[in-house]
């Protein structure tokens, strides 16, 4: 009797993880392999599924890559990314008062203050902090 529930449990395990990996839509394999490469640090890996996973109608990889783009240094490939994302959120999420600040920081650090300072200050509406000191050494500057 063991041996017949051995058998079924192994074939039940087959079959969940043959129906995960065989009929998940391609959007979705190549954001998890995406996000597994970004949270391994291996970047350029990480963008180049997020990018197919976008070809696919992904649009969590648009946030993914936007972050990339933003923390290696590529300010202007990351607003469009960040901005498209922010389109997808509901308005007053958690996820758009985060996207809004690195939006802030994307535009400050191609010097363009003015667009900063608006996006931090709608993060700071919906209570990111990390907006509101970004605002207040944005004051201290001036």
């Amino acid at each position: 009797m063991r041996k017949i529930i051995a058998v079924l449990g192994v074939v039940l395990l087959l079959g969940f993880l043959s129906y995960k990996f065989l009929f998940k839509k391609d959007s979705d394999r190549y954001l998890d392999q995406g996000i597994e490469y970004f949270n391994e640090n291996r970047y350029k890996e990480a963008l180049v599924h997020f990018e197919l996973a976008e070809k696919f109608g992904s649009t969590d990889a648009l946030k993914y890559s936007g972050v990339i783009y933003l923390e290696s240094g590529d300010p202007q490939k990351a607003i469009p990314k960040l901005e498209k994302y922010l389109k997808t959120l509901e308005p007053t999420s958690e996820d758009s008062s985060i996207i809004l600040n690195d939006l802030g920081v994307a535009y400050f650090k191609i010097n363009d203050v003015p667009n900063a300072k608006k996006y931090w200050q709608k993060a700071e509406e919906l209570g990111n902090t990390t907006s509101s000191n970004n605002l207040k050494e944005l004051a201290k500057t001036k």
